[in-house]
């Protein structure tokens, strides 16, 4: 029994390890002005690199196209503390976009490609004169500045509510840095703002997994409650 009140435990720990942070951001459609911020750390040749990092803030300014597109502001500040330029940002969304334009500090929009530094494919990647989401092109801004700007995406039907998780940049024209000249920077939303946040998959299977195994435990200790008899 106490084996299964520690591995109750350590699966409830683990949930709220794995999610230090939000990990997907929920938008509903009627949440305008809305905003939260991601911060982005950078990670070169595979390995976590914090002089390379970014904070994002996206606001939400509500729906058009019959509810069909979402609009949304973008500012990414550049605050690497060594040479790096911020050439792209991309991100995941649950449904998958049908068509995304973006404006400003980029101007180059892709659907469903794959993100360097083995990160695997991203649903929408944003980035300035790149012809995929793999390429920066020669674009962006170095550390100490900010981009901004605006993006829209549209689905195929009107949505009530949107999620967005897998927040990543793309770094290049990286110096003094040993490893590399690019990378990406992972990123995790620290201030939810106004949406809806809601932990990734993967951690509320652990989650309910810790919450059924403390309900096994707890029924197991109301079977071991002695019945007392009359004299």
């Amino acid at each position: 029994m106490r084996k299964m009140k520690a591995l109750a435990l350590s699966a409830m720990m683990a949930a709220a390890l794995a999610a230090p942070a939000f990990g997907a951001v929920i938008v509903n459609s009627s949440n305008s002005g809305y905003s939260f911020q991601v911060d982005y750390v950078g990670q070169v040749n595979s390995v976590t690199t914090p002089s390379v990092s970014a904070l994002g803030t996206f606001t939400f300014n509500g729906v058009t196209n019959n509810g069909k597109t979402y609009n949304f502001g973008y500012s990414l500040a550049n605050d690497s503390t060594t040479t790096a330029r911020l050439s792209g940002f991309a991100f995941n969304t649950n449904p998958n976009p049908m068509g995304a334009v973006v404006t400003g500090a980029f101007d180059n929009a892709n659907l469903s490609g794959n993100y360097p530094e083995g990160y695997s494919t991203v649903d929408v990647c944003f980035n300035s004169g790149g012809g995929s989401c793999a390429g920066g092109g020669g674009g962006g801004f170095y550390q100490g500045n900010t981009g901004t700007g605006t993006f829209a995406l549209t689905f195929a039907q009107a949505m009530a509510s949107v999620s967005f998780d897998s927040f990543v940049t793309r770094f290049q024209s990286i110096n003094g840095v040993s490893g590399g000249t690019s990378g990406i920077g992972i990123g995790s939303v620290v201030q939810p703002g106004g949406p809806i946040t809601a932990p990734e998959p993967g951690t509320w299977l652990m989650m309910l997994g810790g919450f059924g195994l403390v309900g096994m435990t707890l029924r197991g200790k109301r079977r071991q409650i002695p019945t007392l008899q009359a004299a």
